[in-house]
């Protein structure tokens, strides 16, 4: 049931700067200042993946300048906003 509360939680973070996206460590921090303790590996395979597998967000690649690597991004599509929303209900993300 927590796993369901924190990828709601996500979306939320996620809605306050649509059409934006955040960098999975800003997100990290967000949860953290929720008291949500959790692994980076534990976040990208326990609450995005579902959340990237539903279609209620996408990773996006920034390539960083002068070519020093890149960074991941996660961005709420149209579909988690209308999630958020309540058009209608899915048992993955439950409201906090």
């Amino acid at each position: 049931m927590l796993e369901e509360q924190v990828r709601y939680l996500v979306l939320k973070f996620l809605s306050q700067v649509y059409p934006s996206d955040l960098s999975l460590q800003m997100i990290e921090a967000l949860l953290y200042d929720w008291r949500v303790f959790i692994t980076q590996d534990k976040l990208k395979k326990k609450i995005i993946k579902p959340l990237v597998e539903k279609g209620y967000a996408e990773i996006v690649e920034i390539e960083l300048p002068a070519h020093t690597g890149s960074i991941k991004k996660l961005r709420l599509t149209a579909k988690g906003k209308a999630l958020l929303d309540g058009e209608y209900i899915d048992e993955i993300v439950k409201e906090v």
